[in-house]
């Protein structure tokens, strides 16, 4: 207690996908970056290595509008990462189950501004509140 405590060294934390699945372009994502932080603070001395550049687009977290289900059921027709979409749209459906009896009827969500599909849940059975995408818009503040 009351000594100084130097770190001199950044901590990483390896994304290997999202929930239960891994994806194999973030785990190369992950490992290159990994190398090009080694490499860059000469822990790591590769020869005729050149560190890999990644462009990244930063976003203020106001611009991005996360959706969640009205109510329970099962997801269909979900967008994909990375589509581009325009206020209206349709993002996905939820088929429910309704506990009155009735045949189960089609949800319909729709995109409350234009952007791009941002980050998607990966479970397709989801209750009431459950979160199920976010979407982007970059350009606004």
């Amino acid at each position: 207690m009351g000594r100084e405590i130097i770190v001199d060294r950044e901590s990483w934390t390896l994304e290997l996908g999202s929930g239960m699945t891994m994806n194999p372009h973030s785990i190369k994502t992950g490992v290159q970056g990994i190398i090009n932080y080694l490499v860059k603070k000469e822990i790591l001395t590769l020869p005729n290595y050149s560190l890999k550049r990644k462009h990244i687009t930063l976003v203020y977290r106001r611009n991005i509008r996360s959706y969640y289900a009205p109510t329970g059921g099962m997801i269909q027709n979900r967008l994909s990462l990375r589509n581009q979409v325009k206020k209206g749209d349709k993002l996905y459906e939820i088929l429910s189950f309704n506990k009155q009896g009735n045949l189960p009827e089609i949800i319909n969500i729709y995109a409350e501004k234009d952007g791009f599909i941002f980050d998607v849940s990966t479970n397709c059975s989801v209750n009431q509140g459950d979160y199920v995408l976010d979407i982007c818009s970059p350009n606004i503040d």
